[in-house]
């Protein structure tokens, strides 16, 4: 068992599953440093940190991190005689942290989190478990995991409402452009292909809806984003993409992302080569 009085979580507020660790952490009373990073969060990349943990609880002893990678930091923390735990479900350039289960379930099971306490927390647990699941394999990890018919609308409409409270207009924005570039896609090889000109924020979320409304089942999608950002979705080949660029693997190793300050983006046909093979 964790002891929260002595316990720091140091997790980002950058999307619907974190949001959703953010809240249930309040709920239990646990001592939180909120990140700013936006995706592809470091932890290396956090200023002051070590103060800022112990501004919020000077007991502490044990730090839970969510997907904020960086061994290096990890490291100097445990030397200062501290406990890290690491709470992650995605593949780095040189670190593997996949897990078959989300980071909300992986909170949710650290801190033993049950229906009951959700309930008494003013959750529905049903609507908390289903964001892990779709964070976890989004919208067709859903049946699954017994979410059909209006509960699966349910959940996904509860999960939407997430994406308002990471900031007002964030979910217009994002669905606005989602909408531009969806309607200018191509096709090639039976990849939907689609860029974007959006490079403040991330519309993968907003374009990933979009195809689960268009298609039955997990179709690939190649998503560029201005310069610095491109996904592969729903492709056999996301391990592969890794292993030749570098970035990330998400959602059970079906998934790919890359992103970047100042190199240049994978070119479009390397990819599409490998994702098509």
């Amino acid at each position: 068992m964790i002891d929260i009085s002595k316990t720091v979580l140091i997790c980002p507020r950058n999307d619907e599953e974190s949001l959703m660790i953010l809240m249930i952490a309040e709920k239990l009373g646990l001592a939180t440093v909120i990140s700013g990073q936006p995706h592809g969060a470091k932890l290396d990349r956090e200023k002051n940190l070590l103060a800022r943990v112990m501004d919020e609880n000077p007991e502490a002893q044990t730090l839970v991190i969510v997907e904020l990678p960086g061994i290096g930091a990890e490291k100097e923390l445990e030397e200062q005689g501290l406990n890290v735990i690491i709470i992650d479900h995605h593949r780095y350039d040189d670190l593997d942290r996949m897990r078959d289960k989300s980071s909300l379930e992986q909170f949710i099971d650290l801190f033993n989190v049950t229906d009951a306490m959700l309930s008494d927390f003013g959750f529905d647990s049903d609507m908390v478990r289903g964001v892990g699941v779709i964070d976890r394999g989004f919208l067709w990890e859903l049946p699954k995991a017994g979410y059909n018919g209006e509960k699966r609308r349910k959940v996904i409409e509860y999960y939407r409402k997430l994406t308002l409270e990471l900031g007002q207009d964030r979910r217009a924005r994002e669905e606005e452009a989602a909408q531009v570039a969806w309607e200018s896609r191509e096709e090639r090889d039976g990849v939907i292909i689609i860029h974007s000109d959006e490079d403040k924020s991330s519309i993968r979320d907003a374009i990933s809806f979009i195809i689960a409304k268009e298609f039955e089942k997990p179709t690939p999608a190649i998503i560029i984003q201005g310069k610095r950002r491109m996904y592969v979705q729903d492709s056999d080949s996301a391990k592969d993409l890794h292993e030749k660029f570098g970035g990330f693997t998400f959602g059970h190793d079906r998934c790919w992302g890359i992103l970047t300050d100042e190199e240049p983006l994978p070119n479009l046909d390397e990819v599409l080569e490998i994702v098509v093979q």
